[in-house]
């Protein structure tokens, strides 16, 4: 048997608006507004998106500081689910269901994107993502 995804969830459709945490339980799961960003996730992480990521930028300078996709992957799921600025990282950090699915443990605060993404211009930030993009060309 060919297996048909890689991340452990479904997508139905529900009228129940997911109002609070406590109500956001339906079923086996959570509810999540951003159910298209979960299909975008996957994708990712079956490319090993997230792998090269980490692989090739600069590593956080802390034990306790975050990986690259920590950083990365959240800012992708919101520009492309239509966030304009790294203050819409929130309604990533908020949304119980997105991170019950894809693995979105650790979410930076929005200040702290800033700053990482000022230190990866200076710090051949750009040089590994250039080798991300080269492998995941390769690999398509």
């Amino acid at each position: 048997m060919i297996r048909q995804t890689i991340l452990p969830f479904k997508v139905e459709m529900t009228r129940d608006p997911p109002a609070s945490p406590e109500r956001s339980r339906w079923r086996a799961g959570l509810i999540t507004p951003h159910a298209g960003l979960a299909l975008l996730g996957e994708f990712a992480v079956g490319l090993g998106f997230l792998q090269s990521v980490d692989r090739y930028l600069p590593k956080p300078g802390s034990g306790a500081g975050y990986n690259p996709s920590e950083y990365i992957f959240p800012l992708i799921l919101i520009l492309n689910g239509g966030g304009r600025s790294l203050e819409d990282t929130r309604q990533i950090r908020a949304d119980e269901g997105l991170k019950e699915i894809l693995p979105l443990k650790k979410i930076p605060s929005s200040d702290a994107f800033g700053d990482w993404l000022r230190s990866m211009g200076i710090n051949d930030g750009l040089y590994g993502l250039e080798k991300v993009n080269r492998r995941l060309l390769k690999r398509g």
